[in-house]
């Protein structure tokens, strides 16, 4: 199932037609600005973005979602607080958006949105163990061989200097790694 399908059909079978918004966001844009309401959840249909916190303090690269991929940081919250991350396109992206305020809506049975939040939660559950995957390792290495394995096909469209701060090393760690073809 693509995106928000799963819940497009509960809303269907119960005779509210549900149709989620797409955006359209250019390589550089953001889709979600640090200190912004988090009210949305987003499934990226096409491109890649990172995720990075934009407090002037430190700038380093959380995550990589790209295609496929659910950005749901907004779920535990529901809008009731800020972002504490940017998210930026490293290139042109589409994305589809599913205002948490569709799940409060007043004529759906109330078992029928926690069936929709479990599944959300556990889209969710599985992206924060995959990311405590990656970064729970002292070897580079294998943080390396984990993180290709996550993002298959899409780690070398992502810049050197912003894959150099995901891991927490410098780009010329990283250029001396592939001159040894290490990487």
């Amino acid at each position: 199932m693509m995106g928000f399908e799963f819940v497009k059909e509960e809303f269907l079978k119960l005779g509210f037609p549900l149709e989620c918004e797409s955006l359209e966001v250019k390589k550089g844009h953001c889709l979600l600005m640090h200190g912004q309401p988090l009210t949305n959840l987003y499934w990226i249909k096409n491109g890649l973005f990172r995720e990075f916190p934009d407090d002037g303090v430190e700038q380093f690269n959380n995550s990589f979602p790209s295609k496929g991929s659910f950005y749901l940081t907004g779920f535990y919250f529901g809008g009731k607080i800020n972002s504490s991350f940017t998210v930026e396109a490293l290139e042109d992206s589409t994305v589809e958006i599913l205002s948490l305020e569709t799940l409060n809506h007043p004529k759906i049975e109330p078992i029928v949105i926690v069936e929709i939040l479990k599944k959300i939660s556990t889209i969710k559950y599985e992206q924060n163990l995959n990311w405590k995957l990656i970064n729970g390792k002292k070897s580079f290495l294998h943080r390396w061989e984990l993180f290709k394995k996550k993002y298959p096909g899409i780690w070398y469209r992502i810049p050197q200097k912003h894959l150099a701060s995901y891991f927490n090393v410098t780009p010329q760690y990283l250029s001396k790694l592939k001159s040894n073809r290490l990487l």
